[in-house]
């Protein structure tokens, strides 16, 4: 499960209603079955009085496109919106058919073909691409990614109360305007108010399970827009670093950054602990910090941050690591989708509150992002297709781990306790069980 930021706590209130970004009632009827016991109303569009068109989904990922679909649906709605992206992807062509599995016959683009010839169309595609493929290689996947965002503070029609500022802080965790201030303890700390920083802490020993990499990661998004902007943040199995550059608190004053190491260590220290049933410290007591002080230099940082994974082999693009965040990673996608062209920042860090939040029409922004999956294989010409209980690509897709049975030959109860679609719904019924035990 991959969830997105804000953390558990920080700007998601006690829930109200969701509205499902859908128009297919049974889908409708499936989340209600899964998130229904967490006491959770869902909503279709039409019961939440949108009758608008469906936004477009430019994404490169499911992942991507079920977050834009919850955050246009949120803005419109005033309600939290629970949004999905699902699609088949084969391990012999790279992943394709992928965000375009709908509409694979014609590359992406959209026509006006009814459902049942685009179907035939897309499998008469993918048994062709296949042809010389032998079963072992033919390994598939049904992806679906599901999103759960929340609307702008003026329009939570859904939310019990407004999104609040957070509190003020106490004085010894603010840096004054214009001054260089050192602190020091094993290692001297500098400070400069408004500063953009490159800082770096260490767990004491072992490494972060996966689990444990998205509560780091959460955590150090928490404070994004609130009290500091999070320009990058990845996080490693021993190791975090973080690009950031404190917001003003008041006219000459700034936030510290001893005051966001120790809310992101103790916050993240205290869950993991809990996780593990152990206790004591669990970060190295010092971090590094290193003032950054021009526009080449945040590059080379921001350079050496993002290849981290891939110098580590964890992987081969920083698209596919998903302990990444920040608006350095949303702004180079807005500008690979050819969005709004480039952001303020690519002329350097600026030692102000001003930056354009990639997703600023929906302040709360996104609460989740997960991802199931139904794994098979692609059937050969003559084994398929077979059965009447799917459509799309199920009459072609034998499921694992036997691969004597298509999709489309699961009896319908089956199909959604194993589907793609269920794992994510499940998926997001723990992360969103884990808000509400989190959030008070």
């Amino acid at each position: 499960m991959r969830q997105a930021y804000p953390p558990p706590g920080s700007i998601l209130p006690p829930m109200g209603p969701i509205v499902v970004a859908t128009g297919n009632p049974h889908k409708v009827e499936e989340l209600r079955a899964i998130l229904g016991p967490l006491g959770i109303e869902l909503l279709s569009l039409a019961e939440a009085g949108d009758t608008g068109p469906e936004p477009d989904e430019p994404g490169s990922t499911f992942e991507e496109n079920a977050a834009l679909k919850a955050l246009a649906y949120a803005d419109r709605t005033g309600l939290l919106c629970l949004a999905d992206d699902s699609g088949l992807e084969v391990d012999a062509l790279a992943g394709a058919p992928g965000v375009i599995s709908a509409r694979y016959h014609s590359d992406g683009r959209e026509t006006d073909l009814p459902r049942a010839e685009r179907d035939r169309l897309n499998n008469q595609r993918l048994l062709r691409e296949l042809r010389d493929v032998p079963p072992e290689r033919r390994g598939a996947r049904f992806v679906c990614a599901m999103a759960l965002a929340g609307p702008p503070p003026s329009r939570g029609r859904g939310l019990s109360g407004p999104v609040s500022a957070p509190p003020p802080l106490a004085k010894r965790w603010l840096t004054p305007a214009g001054l260089h201030t050192r602190t020091s303890d094993l290692l001297p700390h500098w400070e400069h108010g408004g500063s953009t920083y490159f800082l770096t802490f260490c767990v004491r020993s072992g490494s972060l399970t996966e689990a444990e990499r998205a509560i780091v990661l959460a955590a150090s998004m928490h404070w994004h827009q609130l009290r500091v902007r999070v320009h990058l943040v990845v996080v490693m199995p021993d190791h975090v670093h973080m690009i950031v550059t404190p917001l003003r608190a008041t006219n000459d004053e700034w936030v510290s950054i001893p005051w966001l190491m120790q809310s992101v260590k103790g916050f993240t220290a205290r869950k993991i602990n809990a996780l593990r049933n152990t206790s004591g410290p669990f970060w190295q007591d010092e971090y590094f910090d290193r003032i950054i002080r021009s526009a080449d230099e945040y590059a080379e940082i921001v350079e050496y941050t993002g290849m981290n994974p891939i110098r580590a082999g964890l992987v081969d693009d920083w698209r596919k690591y998903p302990f990444m965040a920040g608006e350095e990673i949303e702004e180079r996608e807005r500008r690979r989708r050819g969005l709004n062209g480039p952001a303020p920042r690519d002329q350097g860090p600026s030692p102000t509150n001003e930056g354009r939040n990639p997703f600023e029409k929906s302040a709360c922004g996104l609460v989740a992002v997960v991802r199931g999956t139904f794994e098979g294989r692609i059937g050969i010409p003559g084994q398929v297709p077979r059965g009447s209980n799917g459509f799309g690509y199920d009459p072609l897709f034998l499921v694992a781990p036997d691969f004597t049975r298509t999709s489309a030959e699961l009896p319908p109860e089956e199909k959604n306790r194993v589907s793609h679609r269920g794992n994510a719904a499940r998926a997001l019924a723990a992360a969103i069980s884990e808000l509400l035990r989190s959030g008070a």
